[in-house]
């Protein structure tokens, strides 16, 4: 077997529990083939002691250098291949009166409106406890909201579940009329914007109405004359008397 140097060889030893014994220890979720995304693999291990530096990075040396193989990468997931993965799932085992689910606080108002529907290509994973859930759910957020579900009236309904592990249970979707959690937050108003009251002048300040201190425009073009001033009609009248005489 390679010798990897020590920090590879403790991630090693990590990664072959989590993903070949007690994934759901870590709240991970393997699929059919034992795969699970990086990205959750990557949450769940920032979670643990001594874990929190590691990146995909070193994920891929370790599925690079050690010989025999013991992880395979493909595309954005990960899993063990030697040994394999531990067979947690039990088909059609049936749940306990309730289970529980941590989400994140921007996912309130979806749920409560529409229950919990799992990612494409993914399931929701719900825990026996509280305590159990709410510690997955730390995992996404520092302050997850805490939802619980009516797990044996919903399987009456016919929704399906599958027991996972030693506390767990996966299902697809819960409806809405199966969940339970406080009313999200009302979203505050945005208050209105106020109008400027109009300045007050200062003490001794002198306001001026320009329309009526300017008076109106003069006209230079088609001006009439009943609009001109009243010394300009009588000297034109005038001139005229004048021409007149001569």
């Amino acid at each position: 077997m390679t010798r990897l140097p020590r920090v590879l060889a403790d991630l090693a030893k990590v990664l072959t529990y989590l993903l070949c014994h007690r994934p759901d220890e870590f709240g991970l979720v393997l699929d059919a083939q034992g795969f699970i995304p990086i990205k959750q693999l990557l949450q769940a291990l920032a979670a643990e002691p001594g874990c929190g530096q590691v990146r995909r990075h070193h994920l891929e040396q370790l599925a690079g250098l050690l010989r025999p193989p013991a992880f395979e990468i493909s595309s954005d997931r990960i899993r063990a291949v030697t040994p394999a993965p531990a067979q947690l799932r039990r088909p059609g085992e049936e749940p306990p009166a309730l289970l529980y689910l941590a989400i994140a606080p921007k996912a309130h108002e979806m749920v409560f409106e529409a229950g919990l529907k799992a990612p494409p290509g993914q399931e929701l994973l719900l825990a026996r406890t509280r305590e159990s859930a709410m510690k997955i759910g730390r995992r996404r957020s520092p302050d997850p909201i805490l939802v619980t579900v009516q797990a044996q009236a919903a399987a009456r309904a016919g929704v399906r579940f599958e027991g996972y592990g030693e506390d767990f249970y996966l299902s697809r979707e819960i409806p809405r009329r199966f969940v339970q959690l406080a009313p999200p937050p009302q979203k505050p108003e945005k208050p209105k914007p106020e109008k400027a009251a109009p300045a007050r002048p200062l003490p001794g300040t002198v306001v001026f109405d320009l329309p009526e201190f300017l008076g109106k425009p003069e006209r230079t073009k088609g001006r009439s004359r009943k609009d001109e001033p009243t010394w300009k009609s009588g000297a034109r009248a005038l001139r005229r008397e004048r021409r007149k005489r001569k």
